[in-house]
């Protein structure tokens, strides 16, 4: 084996090992019980929820309806209708929200619908602005807790976003649910027992206004929450994990919808590593320090 064809397999066999053995520490560090924490005491922000939404008409008035339960006097629930053709803005106005439309046929895609819902909120900015899907649900206390937690800490911060395969799906659907739990349940809970960031996962997500109002949002990026991520945690201000704020939200039960997911997650990832990774080797980290000792 000549020198080249040996540097070439061990470079290989780094790419391989290192994200496996991440993964392993992640695993062993998560897998003893979780306490819950309890939620942070004193002022309790002013907040705005920000719902993009394009064409869930069947799923947005039971979320909005969800929402508006744990809301105080003074929040904001705003449901972006971004370039829907059903009747999605009719039923979330119906339903209670406080309805912005946008039409662009030329910026398509989640970022530019959470930029046009920043700019409808500046001329009355919250406190904490969260992002929650029009197809997810939350649980009990999970917005106090996410709004309060971002407040004490000035930083972003993520709920545990978790799926649910149906009672009858496919043992391919049952696999992918395990998959998720492992994806967003255990290895962030493993980082945040090691004092470490997280990934954000596009939903059950809180901001400072400061933070997310200065983020470059206006892309057409399929994985507008990994980019948005990686941007926050290049300002000094990375994600952390809040385990005891649970959204949840079923994987889609049609073939099309199971395809346009999965394009989402493999394609737009794969691309976003390849872009990214380059310029993040060759950075050197800053001096924002997150006040892990806030959460401990």
């Amino acid at each position: 084996m000549t020198f080249f064809a040996a540097t070439l397999l061990l470079i290989a066999l780094a790419l391989i090992t290192v994200p496996v053995l991440v993964l392993l520490i992640q695993v062993v560090v998560a897998f003893p019980a979780w306490r819950k924490r309890p939620v942070p005491q004193g002022h309790r922000p002013r907040i705005a929820i920000l719902v993009p939404a394009h064409d869930e008409v069947d799923g947005v008035s039971a979320t909005v309806a969800n929402l508006l339960g744990q809301l105080q006097p003074g929040d904001r629930l705003l449901v972006i209708a971004d370039n829907c053709s059903d009747r999605t803005a009719e039923v979330a106005r119906a339903a209670g929200a406080e309805v912005h439309e946008r039409f662009d046929a030329n910026r398509r895609g989640k970022g530019y619908a959470l930029d046009f819902g920043v700019q409808c909120l500046r001329a009355d900015p919250p406190e904490v602005m969260l992002i929650i899907d029009a197809d997810c649900l939350v649980s009990e206390g999970a917005i106090d807790r996410l709004c309060r937690t971002a407040m004490q800490c000035r930083q972003p911060v993520q709920g545990l976003y978790l799926m649910h395969a149906a009672a009858a799906a496919s043992s391919m659907k049952k696999i992918a649910e395990f998959a998720w739990i492992v994806k967003n349940q255990v290895r962030p809970l493993g980082f945040l027992r090691l004092g470490l960031p997280c990934q954000l996962m596009g939903t059950g997500m809180a901001f400072p206004w400061a933070t997310i109002s200065s983020a470059a949002l206006a892309n057409g990026h399929i994985v507008e929450d990994m980019k948005l991520g990686i941007d926050l945690a290049g300002a000094g201000t990375p994600p952390i994990f809040c385990p005891e704020a649970v959204v949840h939200s079923n994987f889609p039960t049609s073939t099309e919808g199971t395809q346009s997911q999965r394009t989402r997650w493999e394609h737009g990832h794969i691309s976003m590593t390849l872009n990214m990774a380059p310029k993040l080797l060759l950075e050197v980290p800053g001096n924002g320090a997150p006040a892990w000792s806030d959460l401990h």
